[in-house]
């Protein structure tokens, strides 16, 4: 199936489910989505539902999950679909599972291969990232590389939109530093102090971006379309309504 169709089916199962909230009056919002209205999201084949920890809501959105698979044929797999609750939800934790026939799940989990979760990040929460980056960096060793060539896979591989942690960001520049003077992501003396290294070409440095002060800028991206108020994304809608004062 074309992603445009995946697109416009999902359409339909969105409207189902509104058409369902919409004559149960009873209906809970998740109470960080109850603002704008948000009880799905959607992205490229993967489907969130959110709402609050109760049976009967629950079968709402389940009983809209198979009104939709009767007429697209398209049935959600149980096998890769999870139930996330809430510490306060787990006493129901059973006749919830139960109501929408879906496994338990536990935060954090991957999504679109990026770690999902209810808090900040920790550096726990980043070993993925860090041993994604010892994995290319053993994959640029089996290449003859030079100091120039190290330098250029360096400056073209590091870009995160994610606020990471510092300790993270430490221990990625320590990598960085390694495999720039060694050739590997073992420890090593540098030559110059990294700061120096992160300088601009005309200053005297290499023109490495500084992981800190670029991680700081793509966040500053986000925090300016919460200012601006765009209204055509959801993300913003959200973060002005639960974390912003008007």
């Amino acid at each position: 199936m074309s992603p445009f169709l995946f697109v416009l089916i999902m359409e339909d199962l969105q409207l189902m489910l509104q058409q369902l909230i919409d004559q149960n009056e009873g209906f809970s919002f998740h109470w960080r989505c109850k603002e704008i209205g948000l009880f799905q999201l959607c992205f490229a084949d993967d489907l969130l539902l959110f709402c609050t920890a109760h049976v009967v809501l629950v079968q709402i959105l389940r009983r809209g999950l198979d009104e939709f698979a009767k007429l697209s044929g398209l049935h959600a797999n149980p096998q890769k679909s999870q139930l996330i609750l809430s510490r306060s939800a787990q006493a129901m934790r059973e006749h919830l599972t139960a109501a929408l026939q879906f496994q338990e799940g536990h935060l954090p989990l991957r999504y679109l291969g990026l770690p999902l979760l209810a808090s900040r990040l920790s550096i726990s929460d980043c070993q993925t990232l860090l041993l994604k980056i010892d994995s290319r960096i053993k994959g640029w060793n089996s290449i003859q590389l030079s100091f120039a060539g190290r330098l250029q896979l360096i400056k073209s591989v590091l870009m995160c939109g994610l606020h990471l942690p510092k300790g993270v960001i430490r221990a990625v520049e320590k990598k960085m530093r390694n495999f720039l003077w060694k050739g590997n992501s073992a420890v090593g003396y540098p030559n110059v102090a990294w700061r120096d290294v992160c300088r601009p070409i005309e200053e005297g440095g290499l023109g490495i971006r500084d992981i800190l002060a670029l991680n700081k800028a793509l966040m500053s991206r986000h925090l300016w379309n919460v200012i601006q108020n765009n209204q055509s994304s959801i993300w913003v809608k959200l973060i002005a309504h639960t974390h912003l004062r008007h």
